[in-house]
């Protein structure tokens, strides 16, 4: 317990230093984009090669990694029938409130984590592997199916995941390990030496990334978790408020149309759009955060993991929405106050979840 606080600290430490540059002006606002797309492009997919290169390809196929996969693929399946079928969201918005409420930031959270608190990130490439092969394939096709409107390439669209350049990291990793390349050993260590460079740089560069990305974003935070009273709609010419208060058109003509609505059913009715909204948003949330880690803790239990064997999946499941889910949203223009939403919220929610975990478990 003791070594997961302090490795939580550490990132904290860090993430708020993130936090710091921006609000004191030290960089400017948008300079977690630059450091973002470094660790995407070049520091992660050379840590995923070492990582997945040196690592005992028979711990990657343990019940631990077995119970991480299950819980992700059961927790994307059952928060898509809560949101079709009990939450009665179209196709499109139930696609991506399912990704929300299993989809995990592996990359950005998922190595720094892993590394910071269990030592090794060697579990998170099998997650990278189900969610770019299996899981963002299967979305994009329901997605382009229901949405489709001749103004994308389907082709570009399916092949993206090929060209990911976290996927290749693995794929490289994998063929290094099989293969038993020695990587110190072309051009005199030069290839090794380079991928240990821009490796090294992934885990804090991208939680310095996050915390500059959540200075940005932290009035969003405060408005997803702020209830806040409707703008009172004006009443009609005549009543209360006075015809000068009547700046919206519908509002100012609701008294002299016959059956328009009355500026207290509008209300109700933004006051009722509002709740579903939130009911929406907060069902993802509570699937990401709660039930996928206990289906974790499950099914690790179920596959004879015990005490601290069980916080690799638990920790896994309860890394917070990624940030490719509102990617996939803003592409496809479907759910994306959902989507921005509940990467920002479990974001933020995450670190109370792994810490109960492990004084359960650690």
């Amino acid at each position: 317990m003791g070594g997961v606080i302090s490795g939580l600290a550490v990132f904290a430490v860090v993430i708020a230093v993130g936090w710091l540059l921006v609000r004191t002006g030290g960089v400017p606002a948008g300079s977690d984009t630059i450091l973002t797309r470094t660790c995407f492009y070049a520091a992660t997919p050379a840590l995923l090669v070492t990582t997945v290169g040196n690592a005992d390809l028979a711990t990657v196929a343990s019940p631990q990694t077995v119970a991480g996969l299950a819980a992700e693929t059961l927790g994307v399946l059952t928060a898509w029938c809560v949101h079709r079928y009990l939450l009665r969201r179209d196709v499109a918005e139930s696609v991506i409130g399912a990704l929300a409420g299993g989809y995990v930031n592996a990359a950005n959270l998922g190595i720094p984590v892993l590394i910071l608190l269990l030592g090794d990130a060697t579990a998170i490439a099998p997650i990278v592997l189900l969610q770019m092969l299996v899981l963002a394939p299967v979305a994009f096709a329901i997605l382009d199916k229901v949405t489709y409107q001749g103004q994308h390439s389907r082709l570009v669209t399916f092949t993206a995941p090929l060209r990911n350049p976290l996927l290749i990291g693995v794929a490289v990793g994998l063929l290094v390990n099989v293969l038993g390349i020695d990587l110190a050993a072309p051009l005199g260590g030069l290839v090794a030496d380079s991928l240990d460079a821009l490796g090294a740089l992934a885990v804090t560069v991208m939680m310095l990334s996050l915390g500059m990305s959540l200075a940005a974003s932290s009035p969003k935070v405060t408005r997803c978790l702020t209830i806040t009273e409707p703008r009172r709609l004006p009443t009609a010419p005549g009543g209360a408020g006075g015809a000068d208060d009547a700046t919206d058109p519908a509002a100012a003509g609701a008294g002299t149309e016959a059956g328009a609505a009355s500026p207290d059913a509008a209300t109700a009715g933004a006051l009722e759009d509002r709740s579903e909204r939130g009911v929406v948003l907060w069902a993802s949330v509570a699937w990401k955060l709660v039930v996928v880690p206990l289906m974790a803790l499950g099914i690790g239990a179920a596959l004879g993991l015990r005490g601290g064997d069980l916080l690799v999946p638990v920790t896994t499941a309860s890394l917070p929405c990624a940030q490719n889910v509102f990617m996939y949203a803003t592409r496809y223009g479907a759910a994306k106050p959902l989507a921005r939403d509940c990467v920002l919220i479990t974001t933020a929610g995450f670190v109370p979840v792994v810490l109960l975990a492990s004084a359960l478990l650690g």
